[in-house]
């Protein structure tokens, strides 16, 4: 068996703007990270893994969220061997624009075939007073629909220096 190979990248620590308490003891930030490829710890080779992943970059700030997404997913690859196929499709307001409808049948399709979707921001200004048909929403529910998916996860936490809470609630997470 071969030796175990990893990376490992010094983290500086981050200098807060304001000083809050932290709520959750649970994570510590680590200052270093270590990667460690499957294939060199034993198990399958990671350089034959090839994933596919639609990108749905949407409207607003998403397609820089996506293309900055899209690097780290690339970089973090690398690392480890594993290669990805990025397939770029309309969503959103930008499809409303391009096609007549939010989730153009394409953009289903492709994203059922592809092992993963990346979803950037979705909505704006210009769509908000569309029929309900043309909402922006309902191409959203029409994707989790067809991937067989049904929840949004929003996490929050209760940070005790904000002074109220919801009632009975004391320091913890909430997800909406």
């Amino acid at each position: 068996m071969a030796a175990a190979s990893s990376v490992q990248i010094k983290t500086d620590p981050i200098k807060p703007i304001f000083n809050l308490k932290p709520t959750c003891r649970r994570y510590q930030k680590p200052d270093r990270i270590r990667f460690t490829s499957p294939a060199a710890a034993g198990g399958s080779s990671a350089s034959s893994k090839r994933y596919s992943i639609t990108l749905l970059p949407g409207d607003g700030i998403g397609p820089e969220v996506i293309s900055v997404a899209k690097n780290a997913l690339e970089l973090a690859g690398s690392l480890e061997g594993i290669s990805f196929s990025f397939q770029e499709m309309p969503m959103g307001g930008s499809a409303l624009d391009l096609v007549g409808v939010p989730l153009p049948e394409e953009t289903l399709s492709a994203a059922k075939q592809s092992d993963a979707v990346l979803l950037g921001a979705i909505g704006g200004y210009k769509w908000d007073k569309n029929e309900k048909h043309l909402k922006l929403e309902t191409g959203l529910l029409q994707l989790r629909a067809g991937l067989k998916v049904f929840a949004n996860l929003r996490p929050a936490t209760i940070l005790p220096q904000l002074g109220r809470t919801p009632q009975g609630k004391k320091n913890g997470d909430i997800i909406f």
